[in-house]
């Protein structure tokens, strides 16, 4: 709102405006994301059950959701690594979309400049186990139980990127699915793994 009110005002160099409508833009994705997230962890604490189950490409959607945060990961110069090959699975695709936006986005938070991401897909028998590893500061052991609660943020420094609702999303969403979620920090890196049945 102040930059809005100086923009206002005029009298600014065309540097100083761009500057100023950037920060602007960029706040407002900020927030728009922030109250998408909790509107969409609101939706998923009152579902019970699981519908419009599809088929569909789950390698396919992960690609999708790293190009859709580009912009954030090439910010930091992250490499991403992703290995794995082509998987289908029946799930709600818009719901798993919103798991791997928020473990993604995750990861891209807490890596430090230049740091590695890797998305793995392992086939089991009868389920997949995605994992979402990133290089940077280990979680302390007294969080990783507190992690999955709604609103809880491991590192403050960074509460302005977030409002503490990505994972409680996740671990809710991957819940509908009978699926199972964890979390494991160790050797400057954390990684994220969900598992899900195939069909």
């Amino acid at each position: 709102a102040g930059f809005a009110k100086l923009l206002k005002k005029g009298n600014l160099k065309e540097e100083q405006k761009q500057e100023y409508l950037d920060i602007i833009e960029e706040e407002s994705l900020r927030l728009s994301y922030m109250a998408t997230n909790v509107l969409n962890l609101t939706k998923v604490e009152n579902q019970t059950i699981l519908t419009d189950v599809t088929r569909y490409n789950l390698s396919e959607q992960i690609r999708a959701c790293v190009l859709l945060l580009e912009n954030r990961w090439m910010k930091k110069n992250i490499e991403f690594g992703l290995e794995f090959d082509e998987y289908e699975i029946s799930a709600n695709e818009e719901l798993l979309k919103q798991v791997w936006i928020n473990l993604i986005d995750n990861a891209i938070k807490f890596s430090p400049e230049y740091g590695m991401i890797v998305i793995r897909i392992k086939e089991q028998n009868d389920s997949y186990r995605v994992s979402v590893a990133n290089t940077g500061t280990v979680i302390p052991q007294e969080s990783i139980s507190k992690i999955f609660n709604k609103f809880y943020q491991v590192d403050e420094s960074h509460s302005s990127e977030g409002n503490g609702v990505g994972l409680a999303i996740v671990k809710k969403i991957v819940d509908l699915h009978k699926g199972e979620v964890s979390v494991s920090s160790e050797n400057g890196g954390t990684v994220f793994e969900v598992e899900l049945y195939r069909k």
